[in-house]
This record gives C-alpha cells, structure tokens and sequence, in this order.
C-alpha cells in the first residue's frame, strides 16, 4: 500500500515496528508519535490491527495538533483480546478527545476476521461514531491471505 501510494505521489510515512524492544507498547507509541510529527490539515492516518490502537493513542496523546481530514481504521479495536494483554490497553482511550481530531473515522472489518473479531470492530466504530465497513470474506487483510492490494481503501482516500 505504502509503495502504490507513494508511486501515486502521496506522501507517505510508514514506521517500521520493532518486535525486539522492550518495554513494546511504549517504543511502539514513542516512534509513532515520532513519525507523526507535522501531522493535520488534509493528511490521512490509515492503520491496522494494532497498529489502530497505536493510532488512537497518537490522537489522544497530543501530538497532533490540529484535525486531520481522515482515519481509517483496518480490522481495529480498542480492547484486550485477553487477560493477559490486559495492561496494554488500559486506560480506555480518551474517545471525546478523539473525536476532535479528525473530521471522518472510517472503521472497516472483514466478515471472517479470526484475529480480530468483528464485534471488536464494531465497537471501536461505536465509540468513534464512525461510518462502519464491513466486507466479506477478507480474514485479517493480509497478504497471505491474497490481500496484495486493497482498492476499497485507495477509494477513501479520495
């Protein structure tokens, strides 16, 4: 997506995420809102998976000063998937202060996401107030899984 988009001549910032660094979520969170600065006005944020919870706390966090026009939202939550990983997703996210930053929140799950629920997904749409996409038969939107290009997400952009 990167590569098409940047062929395209959109800019695009695409951080590389680091699974050999601890503590995880706040490396995770540090290079994000490194890699966010100067974000607002027309930009786009476009994450997925957990990369869309790294997105919400970017927008609560701060770092981003004026609304952007768009997030997109591929296969999102915003809650543990298990006990065990819990303490990552706590506090809840701050949805009011969300809500501000961006004029539209699209969330998009697929019907036969083993990995991340669609009821997950249409919860995160709910407390975005976001419009909800749901496609069929599209897994956890990877590659593997034919994913190899996404034109439902090139026709948001615009």
């Amino acid at each position: 997506m990167a590569d098409y988009l940047q062929a395209e001549g959109y800019e695009v910032r695409a951080p590389h995420m680091k699974t050999d660094v601890r503590p995880l979520m706040q490396r995770w969170n540090e290079q994000v809102a490194r890699g966010a600065e100067g974000l607002g006005g027309n930009d786009i944020i476009i994450a997925h998976s957990l990369g869309c919870f790294l997105a919400l706390r970017l927008l609560e966090g701060g770092h981003i000063k004026e609304p952007i026009r768009k997030v997109l939202l591929v296969s999102g939550f915003f809650d543990a998937p298990n006990d065990s990983a819990s303490k990552f997703f706590e506090p809840e996210p701050n949805w009011q202060s969300i809500r501000t930053l961006s004029t539209e929140f699209i969330c998009i799950g697929s019907s036969d996401d083993a990995i991340v629920t669609p009821d997950r997904t249409r919860r995160l749409a709910h407390k975005l107030d976001a419009k909800l996409i749901m496609l069929a038969d599209k897994g956890h939107f990877l590659g593997s899984r034919g994913m190899a290009t996404f034109p439902e997400i090139l026709e948001l952009i615009d």
